[in-house]
């Protein structure tokens, strides 16, 4: 039986940040830790992440080998071939970044942990998401929000782990960032800076593509975490998919 999921309205209207610095007053208080863990405080720290992760929102997550990530050079095609309808807009995304598939896989190698969580997604939101009905919805204004506000929903809770564990001297950590950052961060302005400029309005918070940055196969590793998937596009309706099936997204923390 499907499991119901319950419908947080800041999944789908939260506001996108703003220019500049933020505001001392705003900025939490983090002890740091120092730098170069043991093999007890590594795993302290990793299970610290994960609840952090189930604190800000993921359904579940999961500590894995970064050698358990699958990678695929097709990944990198997916960008281009169907054509994303993001290609040439963002700056973090290809063809304005890009890398070989050789380079992902150097990147991820030099990874030895990661946390692999997952955001299910209610029935209140998935009819925007796949099915012919998607299109309308992203072509308006109140769909490109809410798009933007589901990315940032998930980048938070990451980002969020990504700090914790920088703080804990694990410094090369990453949270990677799915989706077009034009409309994660740049929602508000409609067109990327950084490609007319060279100059990002948000450096610190947008990320380069996850496909052309790690090139990972996140519907086999899935599959590996017995997180049942299915498809989502224009042709899949959503009361076409299982009784038993919840949709998720996917989101992924790299540790060194």
């Amino acid at each position: 039986m499907k499991r119901k999921v319950k419908f947080k309205p800041e999944m789908i209207d939260n506001p996108p940040p703003k220019m500049g610095f933020p505001a001392p007053d705003s900025i939490p208080r983090m002890p740091t830790s120092p730098i170069g863990s043991n093999i007890e405080e590594l795993d302290e720290h990793l299970k610290k992440y994960v609840q952090i992760l189930l604190d800000n929102g993921a359904d579940d997550a999961r500590i894995i080998s970064a050698r358990e990530i699958p990678q695929d050079p097709r990944v990198l095609l997916k960008c281009h071939s169907p054509r994303c309808p993001f290609y040439g807009v963002s700056g973090s995304c290809p063809p304005h970044f890009s890398t070989t598939f050789q380079q992902a896989k150097e990147n991820l190698s030099a990874y030895n942990w990661a946390i692999a969580f997952r955001l299910d997604i209610p029935d209140e939101v998935i009819a925007s998401l796949t099915g012919p009905g998607c299109t309308e919805v992203f072509a308006t204004k109140e769909g490109f929000h809410q798009y933007g506000s589901l990315l940032r929903y998930l980048w938070r809770m990451g980002d969020a782990a990504e700090s914790a564990a920088y703080y804990d001297g694990h410094y090369f950590a990453i949270n990677c960032h799915f989706g077009p950052c034009l409309i994660g961060c740049c929602e508000e302005f409609g067109q990327c800076q950084e490609i007319k400029t060279g100059k990002c309005r948000f450096p610190l918070r947008a990320k380069p593509s996850i496909e052309q940055s790690f090139s990972p196969d996140l519907m086999k590793l899935a599959t590996r975490l017995g997180w049942k998937n299915h498809m989502w596009g224009y042709c899949a309706h959503p009361q076409d998919f299982p009784d038993d099936y919840t949709p998720f997204a996917i989101g992924l923390v790299l540790i060194e």
